[in-house]
């Protein structure tokens, strides 16, 4: 399970990031921006393989700065096979802080799989 980051390009001012990993089956994963750059967050997608048994995927940034700034964006519904989470307002990740996506363990068998899709500015 590496976390894999992909420049697709470019879009305005900066490149278009992609960070991804996948569990195993039956394992919970966290998939995270490197903080090595200020980045715009654009969209988040997790996916099951099937229906999961599973209390919600969680959208944190994790502050460099100490665990009390640390901030919940989104928590998606439990039980969810497919998610996206498409901010509303711009979401932007300092140098040093990270974006943090967790995928709960999804039941027998089921795998999960995460999306970071970022815009360096």
């Amino acid at each position: 399970m590496a976390i894999v980051k992909v420049s697709t390009g470019t879009k305005g001012r900066g490149n278009l990031n992609k960070y991804t990993q996948a569990s195993g089956a039956n394992a919970a994963q966290t998939c995270s921006t490197d903080g090595g750059q200020v980045e715009k967050l654009l969209y988040v997608l997790t996916s099951y393989s099937a229906t999961p048994t599973q209390t919600g995927v969680t959208i944190t940034v994790n502050s460099n700065t100490d665990a009390a700034y640390d901030t919940l964006l989104n928590t998606a519904s439990a039980n969810v096979r497919y998610n996206l989470y498409n901010p509303t307002d711009d979401i932007i990740i300092r140098k040093g802080d990270a974006l943090d996506v967790t995928a709960p363990a999804g039941g027998a068998g089921i795998t999960s799989a995460i999306s970071i899709y970022t815009e360096a500015l």
